[in-house]
This record gives C-alpha cells, sequence and structure tokens, in this order.
C-alpha cells in the first residue's frame, strides 16, 4: 500500500505528506519520495500521537495551492480525529490516509518481544473511519484491496482540489512486522529471582493473527 500511495505522490505536483508515530508511518519514511524541499513533516523523536492530521492541516492553511496529504495508524488517527469537523467547518481541505488493522501494532510487537503474547491494551475494535468522515460531512473511501490504493488516493485529492476533506480507510492485516528500531528490540534479562520465569531468550514467533480484514 506504501509502494502504491509513493507513486501518486510522486506523479502529484508540490505535494506534502505528513506522518504520524507507529511502525507503519515510520516506515513510510522508506517509501517517500519528493521533488522539492519542505516536503515532508515528521515528528521526529516528539513521538506524539495524532500528529500527522492537524500538522498537515497547518501545512494547508500555510499554503492552499499545496495538496496535502496525513498518514496514520488507526490508534494515532482516533486521537485526533476530531479535526475532521474542524477542516469542514474552517474549509481546511486535506487528504487523511488511515491504516486500519484493529490494534497499537507498534506496543503490540513490544509485547511480542518483552511478554511472550500477553497483550494488554493493544487490541482496539474499530468503527468504520470512512463513515465517521462522512457523518462529519468528509468524505470517505474504505480501500480493501491494493489495487485500490492508487486511484482511491487520486480520487481523494481532486476531492481537496475541489474543497472537501476525504479519509482513505486502509483495511490491512493484523501481522506484526518487525518495528523500524529493530535494534532496539530484545528480549528481556529478569535479574530477580521472582521474575525469572518470565525471561526470554528468543522473539516468540507464535500466537500473532494474520487475518486479512475485509469487513
Amino acid at each position: 500500500m506504501l509502494r502504491e500511495l509513493e507513486k501518486v505522490v510522486m506523479e502529484t505536483e508540490n505535494v506534502v505528506v505528513g506522518t504520524d508515530v507507529g511502525n507503519i508511518s515510520a516506515v513510510a519514511n522508506g517509501y517517500s519520495h519528493f521533488k522539492k524541499p519542505n516536503s515532508y513533516l515528521a515528528p521526529m523523536t516528539f513521538g506524539n500521537c495524532g500528529y500527522s492530521l492537524p500538522t498537515i492541516m497547518g501545512a494547508k492553511v500555510a499554503d492552499p495551492s499545496r495538496p496535502c496529504i496525513a498518514y496514520a495508524g488507526d490508534g494515532s488517527f482516533g486521537m485526533s480525529i476530531n479535526e475532521l469537523m474542524t477542516c469542514h467547518r474552517e474549509n481546511i481541505p486535506v487528504t487523511a490516509v488511515v491504516f486500519n488493522n484493529g490494534q497499537w501494532g507498534a506496543e503490540k510487537k513490544n509485547q511480542v518481544i518483552w511478554y511472550e503474547n500477553r497483550y494488554v491494551g493493544a487490541n482496539i475494535e474499530n468503527p468504520s473511519y470512512a463513515a465517521i468522515a462522512k457523518a462529519m460531512n468528509c468524505e470517505g473511501i474504505k480501500v480493501t484491496h491494493v489495487d485500490q490504493v492508487g486511484d482511491a488516493l487520486k480520487e481523494a485529492l481532486k476531492m481537496q482540489e475541489a474543497g472537501k476533506t476525504c479519509v482513505l480507510e486502509m483495511m490491512v492485516s493484523k501481522e506484526l512486522d518487525d518495528p523500524f528500531r529493530r535494534d532496539a528490540m530484545r528480549p528481556p534479562k529478569r535479574t530477580l529471582q521472582k521474575y525469572k520465569a518470565y525471561e526470554a531468550t528468543k522473539e516468540d514467533i507464535h500466537g500473532q493473527p494474520t487475518d486479512i480484514r475485509r469487513d
């Protein structure tokens, strides 16, 4: 999906992309290429969830002529989704790409590595973000297959040009890939005897859900 998004971004004149925190957004760094400077906005070491949508709204206000796109995971987007009402109310048309896998993927991967698949607070039951966007007087498109990505983004950018905000809801699998800072993620060594039972000598490769959500 990131590769298909990149193809459209490279074809789009003067585009600005903003990414959120989390593995999906961080991996997007490697798929983003721009023809002009000042075209990529990322939270860097701030690590603040909910960054991309309000940031890309600011970019749109600063230069309304530039197409502005936000990338966010479903967890991070849930922290800024209310800004869709601001987009409508203040006439700030942008495009938000939301990767919906029903989980805090980065945190869940940490729990695979350090806590042997004992997940706490990592699974989230999401509504349809595309439907929420429509309820907020914006537009929404649900994307269920990689072949739909390019056309969906092109359609959303046309809406933006016409003054309409659109949310692209990307339905992705629950499979947990390696974190973008794999070198920092090592199984823990327990030094206290009472915690020895929880010591992990290697990452557990079992029990990760891999279902593809098509609903």
